[in-house]
């Protein structure tokens, strides 16, 4: 019985809320579709360069001898330039490690 009322509670809630989240002033609902679009624009122009991004390695894989993985990890270590914390972070890494090791 207790948790029938429990739940009964929780139901009559969510739907309180369903009825404060409905948008019924019209400018407001136009604000919200409009950002949606554009949101929505956005990320299918995100998947399309993801695509361009996986076909070129795949491509590039295809005419030198060097694994995908590597070629992503020199993709993004090119686009961020960031060589330098790379390889203080190895070292950070084979110092912890051998110390686990040894």
């Amino acid at each position: 019985m207790i948790d029938q009322n429990i739940q009964l509670n929780y139901d009559k809630l969510k739907l309180e809320n369903v009825f404060k989240m409905v948008v019924n002033n019209p400018n407001e609902r136009e604000v919200i579709v409009k950002a949606l679009k554009e949101w929505s624009n956005s990320a299918v122009r995100i998947e399309a360069e993801k695509d361009l991004q996986k076909n070129i390695i795949d491509e590039l894989c295809d005419k030198v001898d060097i694994e995908k993985k590597y070629l992503n990890k020199l993709a993004t270590m090119f686009h961020k330039q960031n060589f330098a914390q790379f390889q203080q972070e190895r070292e950070e890494i084979e110092e912890l490690y051998e110390s686990l090791t040894t």
